[in-house]
């Protein structure tokens, strides 16, 4: 039997080298190129016969590309003989449609599950979903993890004066209270309405709370274009809240993500490096804190093994 090893797709190979030094896994060798059509194309250039095998691969930008590679990958390793396929999924693309909310609409996370699998994948390792019930979309074992204890220890050392947590919307309450748990602060909850016809888009219709001169904390899973997170933090400043602070398990580098964050009133965006620095622009902010997770997978991996 040949000992295990991690193969990074194209997507976030620095958190692979993180997690293969913190594992004393070896990263596999693999060929990754395009061909002048654009069509992907992988050679495994290690012997897996008979191996258990990992796949790291964040399905972040570009978001297509980095599915069919994972898929690829997995098949690739599945015809060279690996008898146990892992994917190290960081970042789960296409989580924010895991139901339908009007009729013509696909449940895309489901697809995007059953495309995964069945490139031969035999497990799936996760890390904050868009919504619990995605676990469930996977026909093959699936380990849950969670980066609230990683967050929340980061943000422990800014010690903040007489915070609250604050969910961003109702759906998000779980996630909110969670956390507000770990850092033993208050709750506070933004009722807002999202607009169908225009992503990113929403109404803040009221905040429930006490949250008048507090530090406010507003977690959430995803950041994508901050559209979303800079309203709930204009709504929360008109309510006098002095500061604001931002966790997130997902930064999503859209064009002007980051252009949009510098300019807002938050003072300090905490994030993880499940999706690799943003590939569509160089700017950077100085807001934008980045927490390793690389630990956190890796002792997922340790027993694994």
């Amino acid at each position: 039997m040949n000992s295990p090893k991690i193969f990074a797709g194209s997507s976030n190979k620095p958190l692979a080298t993180v997690i293969s030094k913190k594992t004393k896994i070896p990263l596999g060798k693999i060929e990754l190129g395009t061909f002048s059509d654009g069509e992907l194309d992988v050679w495994v250039e290690e012997d897996v016969n008979n191996s258990s095998v990992f796949i790291l691969q964040s399905n972040s930008f570009p978001v297509n590309e980095n599915i069919i590679e994972l898929a690829l990958i997995s098949d690739a390793l599945r015809r060279s003989g690996a008898y146990k396929i892992t994917a190290i999924i960081p970042y789960f693309g296409y989580s924010r449609k895991e139901k339908q909310n009007r009729r013509g609409e696909p449940i895309s996370a489901k697809v995007i599950a059953d495309l995964i699998v069945s490139a031969g994948i035999n497990k799936i390792i996760c890390l904050d979903l868009h919504a619990d019930a995605i676990v469930g979309f996977f026909d093959v074992p699936v380990i849950y993890l969670s980066a609230l204890n990683v967050l929340a220890s980061r943000l422990k050392r800014e010690k903040l004066h007489n915070p609250v947590v604050v969910a961003p919307d109702v759906g998000g309450v779980k996630r909110a209270r969670n956390f507000a748990t770990i850092l033993k602060t208050p709750l506070a909850v933004i009722e807002k309405h999202r607009q169908i016809s225009t992503r990113d888009k929403i109404e803040v219709l009221s905040i429930s709370g006490e949250i008048a001169g507090d530090t406010a904390i507003i977690i959430d899973d995803v950041i994508s274009t901050g559209r979303t997170i800079i309203e709930s933090a204009n709504a929360l400043k008109s309510k006098g809240v002095k500061k604001i602070f931002v966790c997130a398990t997902h930064l999503v580098f859209g064009k002007d993500t980051v252009e949009n964050l510098e300019k807002s009133s938050i003072d300090k965006i905490f994030v993880t490096d499940s999706i690799a620095q943003n590939k569509i622009t160089n700017k950077t902010s100085k807001k934008i804190i980045t927490v390793s997770v690389g630990k956190l997978f890796a002792d997922c991996l340790r027993q694994e093994l």
